[in-house]
C-alpha cells in the first residue's frame, strides 16, 4: 500500500550529508597532514627512504582526492590511489619499524569505515588486514600474529556493523520524516522543494502539472461510519492513485482528505485525461459499508516564470469550480 515513489538523489550508503562529509574529510585531512608528513620526513632523515616517500606520496594523493571531491562532489580515482598507498605505507611501516606501528591500524580501520563507501571500505580493510597481518610475521611468532589479525578483524567488523546499522536507521528516519504516517504519501513538508524543482524544469521546456484533489463529502463518511472507516477509505484512495500513476508522479497528502499530485513532463490536456481515469478507478472501487467515494480535482500547468503559490492557487480555483459544478469531476485552470 505504501508504495515509495520518491527517488533520493544522495548515495544510499552515505553516513553523512554532503556538508558534514566535507567537514569530516577536512578534519581527517588535517590530522593526516599533522601526522603523516612529519613521519614521512622523519623516515627520509633516518634513511628509510622508500617508507618516507610512500608516506608523503600518500598524503599528497589524499589531499588531491579530498580537494577534488569537496569541489566537484566526485571522486578522482574512486579512492583507489590514496587507499592503495595507505595499505602499502602501513605494510612498509610494520616491516621497517616493527609492531609498535601496528597500533595506528585500529583508528585507521575505523576511520576508513566512516569516510569511505561501505563496499570500498570493506575491500580496503580486508586488504589492509591481510597485508599487515602477513607483514607482522617478520617480527612476532604466529600465535601473537594471529591474535593481532583477529583483533583487527573484530575492530573492522564492529565498525562496519555499527555504521551499517546507523545508515539503515538514517534511511528509515528520512523516509518517515518525508511521509504521511497513515497513507505513506509524501507530506507537505516536501512540497515546496518539488514544486520549485518542477518550475525550474519548465524553463527547460519540460511541462509540469499539478492536480489538487479532494475526496467528495468525506465528512459524511466519517459521520456515518466512523473515523476508522474514514481512514481506511483514505488509504484505499491513496493506494489506487499510486497504482494508477507513473513512477515519476508524486502524491502529497496536504491534510485530511486533501491531496496534491505532481505530474512532471505532462501537458495540461494529458494531465486532465490522467485525472479523469483516476476518478473512474476511485469511483469503481469497493469501500467498507459500500461507501460511495468520488473525487473532485483541479488541474493547473506551471509557467516558466511561475511562483509555487500562484501555481497552486490556479489549481485551487479549478478545484473550487469542480465542486461548484457538482463534484465527481475534473476542472482545468483556464489561465
Amino acid at each position: 500500500m505504501m508504495i515509495s515513489k520518491l527517488r533520493y538523489i544522495h548515495d544510499e550508503e552515505a553516513l553523512f550529508d554532503t556538508q558534514r562529509h566535507h567537514q569530516v574529510l577536512k578534519f581527517v585531512m588535517g590530522v593526516t597532514i599533522l601526522t603523516f608528513i612529519p613521519l614521512g620526513i622523519k623516515n627520509l632523515v633516518i634513511g628509510k627512504t622508500l617508507l618516507g616517500l610512500v608516506l608523503l606520496i600518500f598524503e599528497a594523493a589524499l589531499i588531491i582526492e579530498a580537494y577534488f571531491f569537496i569541489h566537484t562532489h566526485r571522486s578522482l580515482t574512486q579512492n583507489a590511489l590514496p587507499l592503495g598507498l595507505l595499505i602499502l605505507a602501513m605494510m612498509l611501516s610494520i616491516y621497517e619499524l616493527g609492531m609498535l606501528v601496528s597500533y595506528w591500524l585500529y583508528p585507521i580501520v575505523v576511520t576508513i569505515v566512516f569516510i569511505v563507501p561501505l563496499r570500498h571500505a570493506l575491500i580496503t580493510n580486508t586488504l589492509l588486514i591481510i597485508g599487515c597481518g602477513l607483514t607482522c610475521f617478520f617480527h612476532v611468532d604466529w600465535p601473537v600474529a594471529l591474535r593481532f589479525i583477529a583483533a583487527l578483524i573484530a575492530c573492522s567488523a564492529i565498525s562496519h556493523f555499527a555504521v551499517k546499522a546507523i545508515t539503515l536507521l538514517q534511511q528509515e528516519l528520512k523516509y518517515l520524516s518525508s511521509r504521511d504516517a497513515l497513507t505513506g504519501a509524501l507530506n507537505r513538508n516536501q512540497l515546496d522543494a518539488f514544486l520549485n524543482r518542477a518550475i525550474t524544469r519548465t524553463k527547460r521546456d519540460t511541462p509540469c502539472c499539478i492536480a489538487l484533489i479532494d475526496i467528495d463529502k468525506f465528512k459524511q463518511v466519517n459521520d456515518l461510519y466512523g473515523h476508522d472507516t474514514g481512514d481506511e477509505v483514505i488509504r484505499q484512495v491513496v493506494e489506487t492513485l499510486n497504482l494508477n500513476t507513473r513512477k515519476l508522479d508524486l502524491l502529497f497528502r496536504l491534510g485530511g482528505d486533501e491531496f496534491l499530485l505532481l505530474l512532471e513532463n505532462t501537458e495540461i490536456n494529458e494531465a486532465n485525461l490522467v485525472m479523469e481515469k483516476l476518478c473512474q478507478h476511485i469511483r469503481a472501487n469497493h469501500y467498507p459499508y459500500h461507501a460511495n467515494v468520488t473525487l473532485s480535482a483541479g488541474v493547473a500547468q506551471a509557467y516558466q516564470n511561475d511562483e509555487t503559490a500562484k501555481w497552486v492557487k490556479r489549481a485551487d480555483i479549478a478545484l473550487y469550480h469542480a465542486k461548484e459544478n457538482g463534484r465527481d469531476q475534473v476542472c482545468c485552470s483556464s489561465d
